[in-house]
């Protein structure tokens, strides 16, 4: 199974292959929707890459807090991460995902599409 290298959800069939752009050494990357294949290839062409992260990354992390917190706030703030159960935490990493492929997917100055 391969997955998406934009969002980590499981790719379907969009890809990317830099041998065409003049890359050999590169390895051909995919993606799960049309959206991710987009702003990688927005972001391999303004020379950004995947490995530091971008200001737009760094805000989509940021745009998490509040969706987490609301999450922590329903669960309880008193009850530390260690006594939540499995139920509780695979929520809070759905919330916590959900949140930052949204404002992935919503875009930036740093993509132009």
């Amino acid at each position: 199974m391969t997955w998406c290298a934009i969002c980590l959800r499981k790719e379907r069939g969009f890809g990317f292959s830099p041998r065409t752009t003049g890359y050999r050494d590169l390895q051909d990357s995919k993606f799960c929707s049309m959206n991710c294949l987009n702003l990688y290839a927005a972001l391999f062409r303004k020379g950004n890459g995947m490995v530091d992260l971008t200001d737009f990354e760094r805000a989509s992390i940021h745009s998490c807090l509040k969706p987490l917190g609301e999450c922590v706030a329903e669960i309880g703030m008193d009850k530390p991460l260690s006594a939540y159960s499995k139920e509780q935490v695979l929520t809070l990493i759905e919330v916590i995902v959900t949140a930052y492929q949204d404002a992935m997917r919503k875009g930036s100055p740093e993509v132009p599409f």
